[in-house]
């Protein structure tokens, strides 16, 4: 098949991709951030997530939904539930959509095929 004759398929585009399998270290950094705003404290991102675990977290989850799903491209962002802008204050905010946005950009650069960001603001 091909030539001036051949069908093209649309591209299918799933406009609200979450990123709802994130890394643990990704979670344990938010509970430790939390729990320092409650003791007065900021904690700026520390943690360190290898390439290894974005694709095992997005492999399993979200490419393999994509592909039954017959979807060529998501975009993709943090999880909105997760964003939780009235936990902490102005800098535990700041902190957080930086280190979520960080991931998504990663996920992003690991899969260029299959995802395209959509970034969250701090407030």
């Amino acid at each position: 098949m091909g030539g001036a004759h051949a069908k093209e398929r649309a591209m299918i585009i799933d406009c609200h991709g979450h990123y709802t399998t994130e890394p643990k270290g990704l979670t344990d950094y938010r509970k430790r951030q939390v729990a320092a705003f409650g003791e007065g404290e900021a904690l700026a991102p520390d943690f360190k997530v290898s390439d290894d675990e974005i694709r095992e977290t997005i492999e399993k989850n979200q490419l393999r939904v994509q592909r039954e799903r017959g979807v060529d491209l998501t975009i993709f962002s943090p999880r909105a539930g997760g964003m939780a802008h009235h936990v902490g204050n102005e800098r535990t905010s700041l902190d957080w959509t930086r280190a979520s946005n960080d991931m998504i950009q990663r996920v992003c650069a690991l899969f260029p095929a299959s995802f395209a960001g959509s970034f969250k603001s701090a407030i």
